[in-house]
């Protein structure tokens, strides 16, 4: 049956499905319970159909949100194995294990490589037909699937389009990982008077005298579902007698739970089977409640068969079958659904949540279940399972080894604050003192509020380390780590630390080898020292249960990056971020994202970095770093970008959340941002404070390598301006120990440029200007495109000074360029403003740049900021920039006002 009084929603829905092939499109319907987005949500996949798309659909269910894949089964339950013969056999692998349909043999599938095969096969399938993909209430999507499904649709293929419907809040990963100009939003609203009417009319042959029809939308608000519910109490009685005593419980919602209540028990009984086991085929139910339950809830229109699938007509009513049982009856289906699913995790948890109290014996097959789900990299299932299996221990019977396997699986899950709740009030208590130690350790990665809680916890392990030298060991390790890379101080002592670790863990295990070797990297990298060695050691003692974030190779990647090696540099992160996907471990994988953000900002593909970042901000296990590592990769972007504002906005920021917590790596970076701003914005002495205090705080505290927190070059830049060639000259002989102590390209470059800064400062030198131009080539042969901008825009300055025209113009035109493919406006707009005073030809009226002026005519001409990012091939924070400089300059304030203000500028000079 057709829907009623939708049409404008319908042809909203059209739109999108017609759309251009190669078109990426997406529609997100977002309505509130029973408005009617799942039946407009339907007649979109219909019209799919009809189109000849091959549509796959998941409807996720409040019931599975803690299932693992849960809706990728439901999304490629029709995908068969000769769909997927396209898909990469390592990828169809780790697939097909969280599909279910193959063993998970050695290596678990991890939510990343799923999400890369999901990727896969969407394009595999989009190379033959358009496909559209379809999911109802999107909001109760389970994590993993949630993950995969943003991944892909971040990177969707040409010939597919997405379908979504949710209720309303903030949206969901895979809403924010889709471009805005490629996702559009449909309110889905209540219904007028006249589509009340229509509605009651259509589907129970109603007709309401209008002052009951009023009084009926008057109390449903316009809400299709809830009307057709009063309209279903009103049916069979005489309008005329209905009075006052309109049938209508005070809360709507109501509604529901008596038409749950007015059910057939049989049918009330398939309900709250499929609220508790969405994902129960018709035979399956059958079994549990008889054919004739099914057939009644059918005839009763609260499910609805689909092939052997089947479904409640409406969530709300699975919902309101889960809330009007008892407490007993959800447990006696939850064993009696024990006895039909076949997959053995969710028959050992059924069992679990129809437990009552402690039972040995299921607490063991909990056990297995878990191994089992951590074989499969169902990590967030396991933890449920250890959860219930810690619970079903019977009284004074042992559970540390429960408590440290679920606190192991909650770590790995991302779960900090289960993970609290569990150890918290058990650290102290556990019988064995290693796995005291380890809890307290364990805790560093719960809730904590700041680095001083992380010292308490590493405090408290060392005190139950006692005289345990292993246990010290470790314990120390973390506290060398904590003392160098947390808190940036005294980081020679903690070399010194490490290195004695190293010595006295010779004739420990290899796990105390390997934690020992981890910490002396990182201080060899912050003192300026050559890893081969101690990576080669580390390797020699690696095996598949290292804890992948403490692997040195990610912190030999960033020495790469300090260095200025940046192809290096990459194949570590990426080895890395594949190992931290294959192996599933979130808390690495999102390390990994904010190495590559942090070599994308020094290298200036600016574009890439705010890729990552939106990721970041959009993804899962963005809390799973505890400090303000994303507010200073966001300053340090604007200030990359030349956005003053928002530099400091977001330094400020991330200085004020480092302060707090007590983080001083943040705070170094965050405040170097900030320098970077002021230099930008003519503030040379507040430049020079904000940088000075960075350079200081490293010298003072051990950090030999100059690239670790790289303020020199711009410190020296600031000092020169200020007018103390002096202070420049020392930070310059610095980075000139460094290169020839350490071999370090980019100190050695570095140390050129700001040797030949101090010195064009004091007099022209034509032999020190081809130094200069000579540093900017080789910034560039090493593929530093920031560092060589800003070289060959110090050159050009100096060039314009010392009115050498022509090279000037020459300089500012290649440091131009490079922001310009950068994507920084902001510190392209500061070299052609240099270019203009050298005669070079200049924009129109107003002083606006070319690229201001396009962007200012393309506003002027109605386009949306969005929209002119698209024509431009800029993001949208770089047309808001433009459009700020122009208002500026040209004395407006907001678009009504641009095409006066331009015609003004156009007019001739009189």
């Amino acid at each position: 049956m057709g829907l009623v009084a939708r049409e404008p929603e319908l042809a909203v829905i059209a739109d999108v499905l017609d759309r251009a092939p190669a078109d990426v499109r997406a529609l997100v319907l977002v309505g509130e319970p029973g408005v009617g987005k799942t039946s407009l949500w339907e007649v979109g996949l219909a019209h799919g159909s009809a189109r000849g798309m091959r549509v796959l659909v998941a409807r996720a269910s409040a019931s599975e949100t803690g299932l693992p894949f849960a809706g990728l089964i439901d999304l490629l339950d029709e995908v068969s194995g000769a769909d997927l013969d396209d898909v990469p056999p390592p990828q169809r692998h780790a697939l097909e294990v969280a599909l279910y349909r193959a063993d998970p043999g050695e290596h678990p599938p991890t939510d990343q490589v799923v999400s890369l095969a999901l990727l896969s096969t969407l394009r595999s399938l989009a190379r033959r037909e358009h496909v559209l993909v379809a999911v109802d209430d999107l909001q109760w999507l389970d994590p993993p699937s949630q993950l995969a499904l943003a991944y892909a649709s971040r990177r969707l293929p040409d010939h597919a389009t997405l379908l979504l419907a949710r209720r309303p809040g903030a949206a969901t990963p895979v809403e924010q990982a889709l471009p805005d100009e490629r996702l559009g939003s449909l309110t889905v609203g209540a219904l007028s008077l006249g589509g009340t009417r229509q509605l009651l009319a259509a589907r129970l042959g109603l007709r309401l005298p209008h002052h009951l029809l009023r009084r009926v939308y008057d109390t449903t608000l316009g809400n299709p579902l809830f009307a057709l519910e009063v309209g279903r109490l009103l049916s069979g009685r005489d309008p005329e007698l209905v009075g006052d005593d309109l049938p209508v419980p005070d809360a709507v919602e109501d509604l529901l739970g008596l038409r749950v209540a007015d059910l057939h028990p049989a049918a009330r009984r398939v309900l709250l089977a499929l609220a508790l086991a969405a994902d129960l085929r018709t035979a399956q139910v059958a079994a549990l409640a008889g054919a004739d339950a099914v057939e009644e809830a059918v005839r009763a229109h609260v499910v609805q068969a689909q092939g052997d699938r089947i479904r409640p007509t409406h969530p709300l009513l699975a919902e309101a079958a889960r809330r009007a049982a008892s407490a007993d009856d959800v447990r006696r289906l939850h064993a009696d659904l024990a006895a039909i699913v076949s997959d053995d995790q969710r028959q050992v948890l059924h069992l679990a949540l129809a437990a009552t109290g402690p039972d040995r014996r299921l607490a063991a097959r909990l056990d297995a279940a878990v191994r089992g789900a951590t074989a499969r990299g169902s990590i967030r299932l396991a933890a449920d399972l250890a959860g219930h299996a810690l619970r079903l221990t019977p009284v004074g019977e042992p559970d540390a080894a429960r408590v440290m396997v679920l606190a192991k699986l909650l770590q790995m899950a991302g779960d900090k604050h289960r993970l609290t709740e569990l150890l918290a009030p058990r650290a102290a208590s556990l019988p064995d003192r290693a796995d005291r130690v380890r809890a307290h350790v364990l805790l560093t990665g719960g809730v904590v509020h700041g680095n001083d809680d992380i010292l308490r916890h590493l405090q408290q392990a060392l005190d139950e380390a006692g005289d345990d030298s292993g246990l010290r060991l470790r314990v120390l390790c973390h506290l060398a780590e904590n003392e160098a890379v947390i808190e940036v101080r005294n980081v020679e002592v903690a070399d010194r630390k490490a290195a004695e670790a190293v010595a006295a863990s010779a004739a420990g295990s290899a796990g105390d080898q390997r934690l020992a070797l981890y910490t002396r990297v990182w201080t060899s990298a912050l003192r300026g020292r050559p890893l081969d060695g101690l990576l080669e050691r580390y390797e020699a003692l690696a095996s598949g249960s290292t804890y992948l974030a403490r692997t040195p190779g990610r912190v030999a990647g960033q020495q790469h990056v300090w260095r200025g090696e940046p192809g290096p540099a990459r194949a570590r992160f990426e080895a890395f971020r594949s190992l931290a996907a294959e192996r599933g471990e979130p808390s690495p994988y999102a390390l990994a994202r904010l190495h590559l953000c942090e070599l994308e900002l020094r290298v200036g593909r600016l574009d890439a970095a705010e890729e990552l970042l939106d990721e970041w901000a959009a993804s899962l296990d963005s809390s799973l770093l505890h400090w303000p590592m994303y507010e200073r990769c966001r300053s340090l972007l604007a200030a990359g970008r030349g956005d003053a504002a928002r530099a400091r906005e977001w330094g400020g920021r991330a200085v004020a959340q480092a302060e707090e917590m007590g983080v001083r790596w943040d705070w170094l970076e965050a405040t170097r941002a900030l320098g970077v701003a002021a230099l930008l914005d003519h503030r040379p002495e507040e430049a020079v404070r904000h940088l000075r205090t960075v350079w200081a705080h490293t010298r003072r505290e051990g950090v030999l390598d100059p690239g670790a927190f790289p303020a020199a070059p711009d410190l020296v830049e600031a000092l020169v301006e200020v007018g103390d060639p002096a202070g420049a000259r020392e930070v310059v002989d610095v980075l000139a120990e460094a290169a020839d102590v350490q071999d370090h390209p980019w100190a050695r470059l570095a140390s050129g440029r700001g040797r030949a800064a101090v010195a064009l400062a004091s007099g022209w030198s034509d032999d020190v200007a081809a130094d200069l131009a000579g540093v900017a080539a080789s910034y560039a042969r090493l593929g530093l495109a920031a560092d060589a901008a800003r070289t060959w825009l110090l050159l050009g300055r100096a060039q314009r000074r010392s009115r050498k025209w022509g090279a000037a113009r020459e300089s500012l035109g290649c440091a131009v360029g490079l922001y310009e493919q950068m994507a920084a406006p902001g510190w392209a707009a500061a070299a052609r403003a240099e270019l203009e005073r050298v005669g070079a030809r200049r924009p129109g009226g107003g002083r606006l740049t070319a690229t201001e002026r396009r962007v200012a005519d393309l506003a002027a001409d109605g386009l949306s900021n969005k929209e002119i990012a698209r024509v431009l091939v800029v993001t949208v924070s770089t047309v808001e920039f433009h459009l700020r400089n122009t208002y500026s300059k040209l004395g407006i304030r907001s678009r009504m006002e641009l095409a006066q203000g331009l015609a003004a500028v156009d007019e001739p000079a009189p």
